[in-house]
């Protein structure tokens, strides 16, 4: 107990800092200007597309994962496991490399879609980051699911498909929402594949974390501290909803 609570109290006096070095005052004027909120509405849209798409893919192969039904076995498990393992700054690298060529030019060329340092190129890179991870979330809620009531779903003459929507799902609903929560909050606070691959423009891609990097890039710390509060609250909100659905999973 003694190192938990350490660490609570270090990141409470962590908050308690910043407030105190810029000055609550000044923290509520700007937590209440519009620019704040016009990021923040950004990085909550943005990140909200992201993850239904990220999890969208991500609960057809965390299942396929939870049940071995991939082709190719473990070669197939390492590529899917690599946006995960390198540094999403090489993400961001490696999608310039991917809309610079078709078939991904076509996108801008023939759709007439701008990807690269544009806004849609934030939910680009979002998905990026987060989908290989968001598989590996879902496979654990499909993991805990007891393999016997979806054979018993089988016997009954149940397909696949229905067995998958009627049994799988709604039994690993909680951890599925979870992921969802976790996937969200990652899209959310993601920056360095963001940089590389979009850039920080004002008034055009700055969600909150590049909206951080623009103020402290000027001297607005001020900004800088609110906006960083700001996703800190967002996270620790996400984590709390996300360690309820994961015990309600657990324990029913």
């Amino acid at each position: 107990m003694v190192p938990l609570a350490a660490l609570v109290g270090f990141v409470l006096f962590i908050l308690y800092a910043n407030g105190a070095y810029l000055g609550f005052s000044e923290f509520i004027h700007y937590l209440k200007h519009w620019r704040t909120w016009r990021c923040f509405g950004l990085s909550i849209a943005t990140a909200s597309i992201s993850a239904t798409i990220s999890m969208a893919v991500a609960i057809p192969v965390g299942y396929a994962l939870a049940h071995r039904r991939i082709p190719g076995g473990r070669l197939a498990e390492v590529i899917l496991d690599l946006p995960v393992m390198v540094p999403p700054a090489a993400v961001g690298m490696f999608l310039l490399g991917v809309f610079g060529i078709p078939p991904g030019q076509w996108v801008e060329t023939v759709l007439g879609l701008k990807v690269a340092h544009a806004l849609p190129g934030v939910v680009v890179a979002q998905v990026a980051v987060t989908l290989a991870f968001g598989s590996r979330v879902v496979c654990s809620a499909f993991s805990a699911v007891d393999p016997r009531l979806e054979q018993v779903s089988r016997t009954l003459g149940a397909g696949p498909g229905a067995t998958f929507s009627r049994v799988s799902v709604p039994l690993a609903g909680h951890g599925l929402m979870a992921g969802l929560l976790i996937v969200w909050a990652r899209a959310l606070a993601e920056y360095e594949a963001l940089m590389l691959f979009v850039g920080a423009v004002q008034g055009r891609t700055d969600v909150t974390p590049l909206a951080v990097y623009l103020d402290v890039a000027v001297g607005n710390l001020e900004w800088g501290i609110t906006d960083s509060a700001l996703c800190l609250a967002v996270a620790a909100l996400s984590v709390w909803a996300a360690q309820r659905l994961s015990r309600r999973a657990r324990y029913g």
